[in-house]
């Protein structure tokens, strides 16, 4: 086990323990600030800070490093600036991990190095003074920068591999020194010095170098550059000034060369180069010579179908926006007004195709000088590494400058239960950008409304910086027909328009995932690969018309299936012993649906809800008919999926204030578009406690059963008289679960039938015998341990349980173990069940 010394305000002082340390010891260094003065470390050591952030302790003072010293979550700073805040002579080797290193200023470098081997993981190197160096090498060193951020480094005779890094101020390669780079972030350049110098023989491979917004200025002598990937684009551009001697590739840059020697760091940009190309904006034509000129976007917008709401609130915000532009031109203050906003709605209501029609209408309307359109989500702004989130989003940002920028689901830059925070980092360079830029720059945050809901919250400052909200309805079934009818229009086909609306209707009605223009799309796509597939293969079909058997096929499609598979789970449910009242009502509620789907425009009927209760003793059966319904309203196309969800009052009520609607959301989102069985429902309503939240649950469901009623179907169980206190406890609910079915209990012969059901699906016995014996048996029990179903399950587990006992004694004897012989049967009148 690696020796370890704790320092801190309990323990012993830095100072001691670097003394009195052997080599190979582990200093652990609780929150807290320690000075130690010019440390001469010559064997090997880990320091490691034990607080939540490097920050949490602070060392003040220097290092000089003779030997291996290690360094982990902590901040060196300099209590002077003569000295190099850490410096590594002829063999020492820095590794440090989540390490900040500030230089206070003057002449001293962050970090120096001699024939010494540093890599930084994770790690910042920053200079108060902008002047200073942050990493200073000669003379045959190794450098590895992995995932750090280090302002200004200037290398001699040394080898440094930078792995997804970002350089600040400059980078200086110089004298046989070689740099090979993956991915190489560039910074707050500044114009007194080139972004990047090699010289004499100096050796640089980048693969992929990202440039900050505006003119990054290079500068070569007598070096090899190869960069393979840039951001260089009209706002990322790269100038590389050149000696004869230099080979550089760099695709997308200026190259221009330079006069005299380049050891000299400018202090002045260079003259200006004009170009020789010019390029002239064409003359405009007028407008009686466009006759087919695209429309504006702000027509394309309001000829979107729906949308009335934001139609209106997109014409109002431009029309201001066009406002103050005139009161500017006029020398007139401006109104004030933040261009940013939210666009919150259900998948697809159009956010993304209105944010771009804005773009482009903010463009036209000359609210903004260009018609810039960044779309990005959550990973084009994030980074995985120390410092890149804010360099991602800045430089997003840069991008859409002019413009406008779109960040779709910016609700997942919110991540409450993350280990990172990452998100929170992208916010805050957001902020900053939006505020200092309220007039050039428009951002778009898009999401669903209750997650961006949560988004908006994340931070203070968003709700203040975003003055616009627009709310994105969904789609009624006649817009999302009129869609698909546009759609297809415009593909060129012919169909029967009123048959196909009246089709796209029904099943959207019939859909539960609210995913409105996406939906239309699916739809149209599988109609045009059925109607293809028959065109493909009928040679009098042509390849323009949507017939309507194409239609019927895609949204029919399998209904002869699905009437044979109601036909056989009625069969199912009358094979069902007793139950025939439940039977009956099964029956007729399946007539009536088949007459309300055929005959339901001439009869005029509104959609029933088939939200039901189901009463009466345990084990009558009431989970097997839940399952067999889920069934039916499936194949019936009542419900979009077969599924039964089965919950009791523990998965509903939660244990503190806002956990019931919390738990009890989730079990109905969990069961749409089939079923969900409550189980002993009446427990919800029976809590005699005042912190009881069971009324709760009952009242987040409520709202469910009527605005989702169309989405799924409620089956509350429970004891009849039990079942009619929890229908009372609640005005509501009464009127929202119209259907009940009484399940009564089996008699005495129905459970032995049970019993010889169960048993007959592996074994064989004597029916008769055993129907007899066991109505014998269940005749003779006290009311209170006739449990039904629950009971015959009981009773023919230890029938199968005492033939196998009956089986062990007989095992060369028996030739059909099968067979259950009588007299077990008999003897089961002797048992307790």
């Amino acid at each position: 086990m690696q020796p370890f010394i704790t320092v801190g305000p309990e323990a012993g002082s830095l100072e001691q323990a670097l003394r009195e340390s052997k080599s190979g010891t582990m200093l652990i260094l609780n929150p807290g600030k320690y000075r130690v003065s010019n440390r001469i470390i010559s064997k090997q050591l880990l320091l490691r800070g034990t607080g939540q952030n490097a920050t949490d302790v602070v060392i003040e003072g220097t290092f000089q490093a003779k030997g291996k010293l290690q360094l982990e979550n902590l901040m060196i700073q300099q209590i002077t600036t003569h000295n190099n805040l850490v410096s590594l002579s002829e063999g020492a080797k820095l590794t440090a991990k989540g390490v900040v290193f500030h230089n206070l200023g003057g002449p001293a470098a962050s970090i120096y190095l001699n024939h010494a081997s540093l890599t930084l993981i994770a790690c910042t190197v920053r200079q108060t003074d902008g002047e200073r160096r942050g990493i200073v090498a000669d003379k045959h060193s190794e450098i590895l920068l992995d995932r750090s951020e280090v302002q200004f480094v200037q290398v001699s005779e040394t080898t440094i591999t930078a792995k997804s890094s970002l350089l600040r101020l400059a980078l200086l390669i110089r004298d046989n020194s070689v740099l090979n780079a993956d991915t190489l972030y560039l910074a707050d350049y500044n114009s007194k010095y080139y972004a990047m110098n090699g010289e004499n023989h100096a050796e640089i491979k980048i693969a992929d170098l990202e440039l900050p917004a505006g003119e990054t200025r290079t500068v070569f002598g007598e070096s090899t550059v190869q960069i393979d990937k840039t951001n260089i684009d009209p706002t990322h551009r790269l100038i590389a000034h050149t000696d004869e001697g230099a080979t550089v590739g760099i695709p997308g840059a200026q190259i221009r060369p330079i006069n005299g020697s380049v050891n000299e760091t400018p202090t002045t940009k260079p003259a200006t180069v004009v170009s020789a190309t010019v390029n002239v904006e064409p003359q405009r034509k007028s407008a009686e010579l466009q006759a087919d000129a695209p429309k504006r976007a702000i027509d394309q917008l309001n000829e979107m179908i729906g949308l009335a709401s934001v139609k209106q609130q997109v014409n109002q915000f431009i029309e201001l926006a066009k406002f103050n532009k005139r009161r500017e031109a006029l020398g007139i203050s401006q109104v004030s007004q933040s261009l940013h906003a939210t666009f919150c709605g259900n998948p697809g209501t159009g956010k993304t195709t209105v944010a771009r029609l804005v773009a482009k209408a903010m463009y036209e309307e000359g609210v903004m000088p260009n018609d810039t359109y960044v779309e990005v989500t959550r990973q084009d702004l994030v980074s995985q590494y120390v410092g890149g989130t804010a360099v991602k989003t800045q430089k997003v940002l840069e991008k859409a400058l002019g413009g406008v920028l779109f960040v779709d689901e910016a609700y997942s830059l919110y991540q409450a239960d993350g280990s990172s925070n990452w998100g929170q980092e992208a916010v805050d360079t957001i902020l900053k950008f939006m505020e200092d830029h309220r007039n050039d720059l428009m951002i778009i945050f898009a999401g669903y409304p209750k997650e961006m809901a949560d988004f908006i919250s994340m931070n203070p400052g968003l709700e203040s910086r975003i003055a616009n909200h627009f709310e994105f309805a969904d789609y009624t079934p006649e817009e999302v027909a009129e869609i698909g009818v546009r759609a297809l229009t415009q593909q060129e086909f012919k169909f029967d328009e009123a048959n196909y609306r009246q089709a796209v209707i029904k099943a959207y009605q019939a859909d539960i995932s609210h995913s409105n223009g996406r939906w239309i799309r699916n739809f149209n796509d599988k109609l045009i690969r059925i109607m293809a597939e028959h065109a493909m293969n009928t040679s009098n079909r042509d390849t323009v018309t949507i017939l309507n058997s194409d239609i019927a096929e895609l949204v029919d499609g399998g209904q002869t299936d699905k009437a044979q598979a109601v036909k056989m789970l009625l069969a199912q449910l009358d094979d069902m012993v007793g139950l025939e009242s439940v039977k009956k009502f099964v029956h007729d509620l399946v007539s009536q649906v088949v007459v309300s789907q055929r005959f339901g425009d001439q009869l005029g009927e509104v959609e029933p809800t088939y939200h039901m209760t189901f009463t009466g003793d345990p084990g009558t059966g009431k989970t097997t008919v839940a399952r067999l319904i889920a069934q039916l309203f499936f194949n019936l196309d009542i419900l979009p999926k077969n599924t039964v969800s089965e919950v009791s009052r523990m998965d509903l009520v939660g244990a503190y204030v806002g956990q019931t609607e919390e738990k009890t959301s989730k079990v109905i989102r969990n069961a749409l578009g089939g079923v969900l069985f409550i189980d002993e429902a009446y427990q919800l309503t029976s809590g005699q406690e005042s912190n009881d939240f069971g009324q709760q649950a009952v009242e987040t469901m409520i709202t469910a059963l009527e605005n989702q009623r169309n989405e799924f179907v409620a089956i509350f169980a429970g004891y009849t008289k039990e079942m009619q206190q929890f229908l009372s406890a609640n005005p509501g609910l009464r009127s929202r679960i119209p259907l009940n079915i009484e399940f009564e209990p089996y008699s005495a012969t129905e459970v032995g039938q049970i019993v010889d059901q169960i048993v007959s699906k592996n074994f064989q016995v004597n029916h008769d015998l055993l129907i007899q014996v066991v109505t014998q048996h269940y005749q003779s029990l006290p009311s209170d341990e006739r449990s039904n179903g629950r009971w015959a399950r009981n009773f023919a587990d230890q029938l199968i349980a005492h033939h196998k006992l009956w089986l062990s004694d007989r095992l060369d004897q028996v030739k059909n173990v099968k067979q259950i012989d009588d007299d077990v049967v008999s003897a089961s009148l002797d048992w307790k069940i």
